[in-house]
């Protein structure tokens, strides 16, 4: 927002020099970029945050400094001159959806004289960057930075039946906008139109049919108030920001429609000649109200450390356009203007009084600690898996969590949660999968050249329930594709696999105590068959992975294999962390045998190591698979295993008859798998 200096003190008193009241400006919230000279004029420019609309123009930053100087705040004298002619006989305005458009207000100007405007009105555009067109456009874009509120002029003659309704755009219709561009409008769009056609879109950019020309001699000029969302989403659909759009979708002042008006239409009559017609049309459905809002004293202390005195707590906020009134002799209930739209609770009035009181002024205080400090095991787990991800070569990304549906639908079958006000179909629901995001993420790099991957999130997924309520879960997603190691002198490049992941996943379910957990080759619908599986604990499913399909990944244009992961990590906030405690290494020598074994096909590697931790003997230290063969000698159905045992004792050296005793309780608990020794 770029404000003229010379034009806020019309407004204002302002006595200070540029640089302290660049200084001034910051500190209340509205930091000032840069100030240069324009036209003989000093401007700053300042960052409005977008929750206050209300300081995107002069009168607006004029308020601020008023309430901060303690300085009379003057609005511009409006002296309205009207003809004996009711407007309401030259035209009509009706509005067809007053829920995204709470008011209109219009007045009637006839015999203008449409010219280039007056020097000093070109000055004072050109200085905060409007570009000059003509009288009657120049002072409705004159008001807007004055007074922040957007207008629109429009043609009288060339409105058919000289009638204005405000109403969705009909499927199918289109309009010729001011920048000359032929848009397509659906019914999510807000239109202005006479009674045949669209002639303006709401809030963003009027209609080329209906333009200001020197031929004009009639003008409707039109304020109004249309929900923010609407304006919003309707921008944004086509590809447009203008100073109103910019204005509308953060909230206008629905009471400034009038006031704008007529200091427009003043201004018109001064520079262009003409008559304003008797009365304003002004069609306002259902008033607006804000509610009062409690403000207590013993609040203000509580949060900002500091006493404020009453008198100043009611300056501040009566200055800043707030109706204060007591209620007893603790408390006020305050009531917001209908500019302020942000303030919505008790916090925000305190945060008001404390931007003008001072924030420099508040004491230095340390809050005492709580008597009481309880450890945070959820965040202690969530660090132990993010540092364990990082240290097997994993990256974290945050990935939004909206997504289009029909994406969200490849790759799970749970319903995702929809948005009440989506802005636009590709963020119009909640994933209830994080993978559609993981798979972005990996293909986003590949495109840009960075093939070795591994990347995890720990996010979140939502889904409806049973009953039509939205459901929260908290999911650890893996993403990884190309190699796990590079070519060298020494070793050829080696891609990433299956185990590789499943290598990784069981690193991280070790940092907690999961009971009977078992991996089973079986996988669903996003993976390719017979490279997936999963993880399963107490009969549920812990963590699902595997290779993504060859059609979803041909569908986002991948160049790789992906490995994708997805872990309940709900389930696993349930359950502890693995304890560790430490063992002293053994003083006495340690043997190896190699056992080579011959086991049924249907036996899984899982179900041997289940059998030997079973023993629950501290002589085996440790066992490995050291080989695997098939064919050959090996029966039809099973395949042969080269099981390598290490034997050590804490207390003594092993004899060898004692190794002898382990090994046939070795193989005694393995006789019940079908598993034999070879030969």
């Amino acid at each position: 927002m770029k404000i003229a200096l010379s034009w806020l003190k019309e407004f204002v008193n302002v006595r200070v020099e540029p640089r302290r009241l660049q200084r001034d400006l910051t500190m209340l919230g509205l930091n000032v970029e840069s100030m240069a000279e324009a036209g003989g004029d000093r401007v700053l420019d300042a960052e409005v945050t977008t929750n206050r609309p209300d300081c995107l123009s002069h009168y607006g930053v004029a308020r601020e400094l008023a309430t901060l100087y303690r300085q009379p705040l003057k609005f511009p004298k409006i002296a309205l001159r009207e003809a004996a002619e009711p407007a309401k006989a030259a035209a009509s305005i009706e509005i067809d959806d007053p829920d995204l458009c709470a008011r209109y207000c219009g007045r009637v100007i006839r015999n203008v004289q449409v010219k280039p405007s007056p020097e000093w009105l070109v000055k004072r555009l050109e200085a905060v960057g409007q570009r000059p067109i003509n009288n009657v456009a120049d002072v409705t874009n004159y008001v807007l930075m004055e007074l922040g509120h957007p207008l629109h002029a429009f043609d009288l003659a060339r409105l058919r039946q000289v009638k204005i309704v405000v109403r969705r755009a009909r499927p199918g219709e289109t309009l010729r906008t001011l920048d000359g561009v032929d848009r397509k409008l659906s019914r999510d769009n807000l239109v202005i139109a006479d009674a045949e056609r669209a002639v303006a879109l709401a809030g963003v950019m009027g209609g080329e049919d209906t333009e200001i020309s020197p031929a004009t001699t009639s003008v409707l000029l039109e304020s109004a108030w249309f929900e923010p969302v609407s304006i919003r989403r309707t921008a944004k659909a086509q590809g447009m920001h203008t100073e109103a759009s910019h204005r509308f979708e953060r909230g206008a002042d629905v009471e400034m429609a009038p006031l704008a008006l007529d200091r427009a239409a003043e201004l018109i009559r001064e520079l262009a000649g003409g008559e304003i017609l008797r009365g304003l049309i002004d069609v306002y459905p259902r008033r607006r109200r804000r509610k009062p809002i409690r403000l207590r004293p013993s609040e203000i202390l509580r949060i900002l450390g500091a006493e404020v005195a009453s008198a100043e707590v009611r300056r501040i906020l009566s200055a800043l356009g707030f109706l204060v009134k007591a209620q007893g002799a603790k408390s006020w209930l305050v009531t917001p203007p209908t500019f302020r739209l942000d303030v919505t609770q008790e916090a925000d009035l305190i945060e008001e009084v404390a931007r003008h009181f001072g924030y420099d002024r508040l004491p230095s205080r340390v809050r005492p600690a709580l008597q009481r400090v309880e450890r945070d095991w959820a965040r202690d787990k969530e660090q132990a898996v993010s540092a364990l991800s990082v240290g097997l070569g994993y990256r974290e990304i945050i990935a939004m969590s909206m997504i289009d549906p029909q994406e969200n639908a490849r790759f799970t079958e749970r319903p995702p949660v929809p948005l009440a006000n989506p802005l636009s179909q590709d963020a119009s629901v909640m994933r209830s999968s994080a993978l559609p995001s993981m798979v972005r993420a990996l293909c986003w790099n590949l495109d840009r050249g960075r093939t070795d991957l591994r990347l995890f999130e720990l996010g979140k997924t939502y889904s409806l329930g049973s009953d039509g309520s939205p459901e929260e879960r908290r999911v650890l997603t893996l993403g990884a594709t190309g190699r796990r190691r590079l070519a060298s002198i020494h070793e050829s490049e080696k891609s990433l696999n299956f185990f590789d992941l499943k290598g990784d996943l069981e690193e991280l379910l070790e940092l907690f105590d999961v009971p009977q957990l078992e991996f089973k080759p079986e996988g669903c619908r996003p993976y390719e068959p017979g490279f997936s599986g999963r993880f399963i604990s107490n009969g549920g499913t812990l963590a699902v992975f595997g290779r993504l399909s060859g059609e979803l990944a041909s569908g986002y244009k991948a160049r790789q294999d992906l490995w994708l992961a997805e872990v309940d990590f709900q389930r696993l906030l349930a359950l502890p962390l693995s304890s560790r405690r430490f063992r002293p290494f053994s003083k006495f020598p340690a043997v190896e045998r190699d056992f080579s074994l011959v086991v049924p096909d249907s036996v899984s590697y899982a179900r041997l190591e289940g059998a030997l931790r079973g023993l629950a003997l501290e002589e085996i230290q440790g066992f490995r698979p050291a080989d695997l063969f098939r064919g050959g000698a090996i029966p039809a159905g099973h395949y042969s295993l080269l099981l390598r045992l290490t034997f050590q004792s804490p207390a003594r050296t092993l004899a060898s008859d004692e190794i002898a005793t382990l090994s046939r309780q070795v193989l005694v608990a393995l006789e019940p798998l079908g598993v034999r020794l070879r030969g």
